[in-house]
């Protein structure tokens, strides 16, 4: 299965000029941990996360941001991006294509796809994976 069965396609963006406080009081409005970081040409620029915003010092996003974040294509395999997470140490990784973010995986999506595919549960089927990740927001 790819990345492209299982990411959240309704991506939570910000921008490199967005100031810290904004940026932490958008991440818990929508409950999610990080998000990319795009330009106004929606390009990604980096990453940042919850524990960028509250432990760097800095105005705005762009001096807290990671900037090498790890992406993947819309094509990589689950298992794949489960590994890189992994290995790379990240909770959630951009699915990018020509620069621009197309959707995001988190290790949740991970791992709800591996407890669904181990229980035999019919829910693995991917427009219903979004389904269900779509009604938890």
């Amino acid at each position: 299965m790819d990345v492209r069965d299982i990411m959240t396609q309704d991506v939570v963006t910000l921008t490199p000029d967005t100031y810290v406080d904004d940026a932490r009081n958008t991440l818990l409005h929508y409950r999610i941990h990080g998000a990319p970081v795009v330009d106004q040409a929606g390009q990604m620029v980096g990453m940042v996360s919850f524990v960028d915003l509250s432990s760097k010092p800095g105005g705005r996003v762009r001096d807290v941001m990671t900037v090498d974040a790890v992406t993947v294509g819309s094509d990589a395999s689950v298992e794949d991006v489960a590994a890189m997470m992994l290995d790379q140490m990240v909770r959630r990784v951009p699915v990018v294509e020509g620069g621009r973010v197309l959707g995001i995986v988190s290790a949740a999506d991970i791992i709800q796809l591996f407890l669904n595919l181990h229980e035999g549960a019919p829910s693995t089927q991917p427009e219903k994976l979004r389904a269900r990740r779509s009604a938890r927001r």
